[in-house]
């Protein structure tokens, strides 16, 4: 799930250009702008949010933010998609939450809480949980190519892609659709041609995709 380590297993999405801001002079710096609006934020234990996700740099989970240098490679914009998720044991809630029920109930000098109060303790004894655990941290690598419009996301998560998609869009103004039979054909316009009959031409006429491209960020990076 790494640019620099781990298999070299990618999903690719393309960027839709007629949806997408254009990349003018000075996109770089309204990228720049636009990350450090929006940080990436902790999660907060007092509140009910149980899952964030954001940028980071890439190979750097807990650094988020981010200089020209760490933004762009060989043509590219690289970015580390981070999700935080609240994971706490269910078994290890419904114990202390039992021990919570049991002191409230001496205090209160009852022998049942009803099921607000035992709605309450549960959150309570969660948040407190919380407070004494890490949340627990996903980090996967996005490349977008600038020349050609091509993004390689390293999950082959719908589900994470999706979340990506929302953010690269509403973040950097860079729509990206998944790559699928009908959105390649009509990145490269082979629907056109199979129209005029020239569809069989145009399939001889794709290349392979170079990975050349991905070893020139590695070396540029260290080899990290």
């Amino acid at each position: 799930m790494s640019l620099f380590k781990g298999s070299l297993t990618y999903a690719r999405y393309f960027v839709d250009p007629e949806e997408s801001e254009p990349l003018e002079s000075g996109f770089a710096d309204r990228f720049l702008e636009q990350l450090a609006a929006r940080p990436f934020e902790p999660l907060d234990p007092d509140q009910d949010l149980i899952e964030r996700a954001g940028f980071c740099r890439v190979g750097e989970p807990f650094e988020t933010t981010f200089s020209y240098q760490d933004l762009f490679w060989n043509g590219h914009l690289v970015l580390g998609f981070r999700v935080d998720r609240w994971v706490v044991p269910p078994a290890l809630v419904k114990a202390k939450a039992r021990e919570a029920e049991s002191s409230f109930l001496q205090r209160k000098g009852r022998e049942r809480a009803t099921k607000k109060e035992k709605a309450e303790l549960k959150e309570l004894v969660t948040k407190k949980l919380r407070k004494q655990l890490a949340p627990s941290t996903r980090v996967v690598d996005l490349a977008v190519s600038l020349d050609d419009g091509v993004a390689r996301f390293f999950s082959h998560s719908s589900q994470l892609g999706g979340t990506m998609c929302d953010l690269v869009q509403s973040m950097l103004g860079l729509r990206l659709v998944p790559e699928a039979p009908y959105t390649t054909a009509a990145r490269v316009g082979l629907d056109a041609l199979v129209a005029k009959g020239e569809g069989d031409a145009a399939w001889e006429a794709l290349e392979q995709t170079d990975l050349s491209v991905v070893g020139g960020m590695v070396a540029a990076r260290g080899g990290r």
